[in-house]
């Protein structure tokens, strides 16, 4: 049986996010309101361009406060903090080892106008790669499920998730998930860890998100080592996004997609690469991808002969091409 279309597939643009899995994987130690700020921009993003225009986020949409007073003082703090904020990102050789380090900032501007209720701003040159014309190893998330997350560790932990969500499973080192959640001077003791994060994230998601985890800690004697996250669809909050309004059907009533859509297009191979890990991209040269989507391509045409709806034939060729890639055809 097939799995069921994502949320993100289909949904309006301008409620996906989507960055690229460096990014996502990126160390940062940005605020909750900070994150919800930057969040908000991204999905705003026309991403079929090739520079930054000025993006705006209403104070409502990403923040409770009301009393202006308060909020322009807060305001102005807190884009003075987006500002210096950076993103770090390292690259890793072929043995795992880190042979890179790159640190981004990712705001050039940021203003606000007293009473506009609006925050402004602009990101610098150098996030381009990781936002814009995104074509392989991306992840795409709802801003909508984003939004609904309150601890800034539950919404790193979810989208690090949905990087992994088509394999189901994600380990990680305790000594990585630390330095990308800038957690190395926090929670010196595992147990701290596993109480205020982990868990935290784990019951927050079950009650609010798409997907929830169960994990197990990898221990070597005594020592924690490693955490495997395992990844599981959360099918009473997917019915209640639909219900509210986030059913991926809806925009697709018609059997087409969007032409001129700013949001990321649905294409089964940039999906099926998002969704494989770096050691196993490696191993899938052009020629067998598109072998692979060939035959996925023909097996959902054949499934579905009657129907027009390009979306659907791609939700099916994606399916299958993780089906028979898991299957070694």
């Amino acid at each position: 049986m097939p799995d069921p279309p994502r949320l993100e597939f289909g949904a309006d643009p301008e409620t996906v996010v989507a960055k690229s899995n460096d990014l996502v994987r990126g160390r940062h130690n940005f605020s909750t309101i900070e994150q919800r700020i930057f969040v908000a921009m991204v999905a705003q993003l026309d991403r079929d361009e090739d520079t930054f225009s000025l993006q705006s986020v209403p104070i409502r949409k990403v923040s409770s406060e009301t009393n202006e007073s308060d909020l322009y003082r807060r305001i102005d703090n807190i884009t003075d903090r987006l500002l210096d904020r950076v993103i770090e990102i390292r690259a890793q050789d072929e043995q795992g080892r880190e042979e890179q380090f790159v640190k981004y900032n990712v705001f050039s501007r940021c203003q606000y106008d007293r009473g506009s209720g609006v925050v402004k701003a602009k990101f610098t040159e150098d996030m381009r790669p990781f936002l814009l014309r995104l074509k392989e190893k991306f992840t795409l998330y709802l801003i909508t499920v984003f939004l609904r997350l309150r601890s800034k560790y539950s919404t790193q932990i979810y989208e690090l998730l949905k990087m992994r969500q088509g394999l189901r499973r994600y380990r990680i080192s305790v000594e990585e998930f630390r330095r990308t959640l800038a957690l190395e001077e926090k929670y010196s003791r595992f147990s701290s860890l596993k109480r205020r994060v982990i868990e935290q994230a784990r019951t927050e998601l079950k009650e609010k998100a798409d997907i929830y985890f169960t994990y197990s800690v990898l221990r070597d004697g005594n020592v924690p080592r490693a955490i495997d996250f395992f990844i599981h669809e959360n099918e009473p909050v997917i019915q209640e996004l639909k219900e509210n309004g986030s059913d991926p059907g809806r925009r697709e009533a018609m059997g087409r997609e969007h032409e001129g859509s700013p949001g990321p297009r649905l294409d089964p191979k940039a999906m099926f690469m998002a969704d494989l890990t770096q050691e196993k991209v490696e191993e899938v040269d052009q020629g067998r991808l598109e072998e692979l989507h060939s035959r996925a391509r023909a097996q959902a045409e054949q499934e579905n002969p009657d129907t027009e709806s390009e979306v659907v034939l791609k939700q099916r060729t994606y399916a299958l091409m993780k089906a028979r890639w898991k299957e070694g055809t």
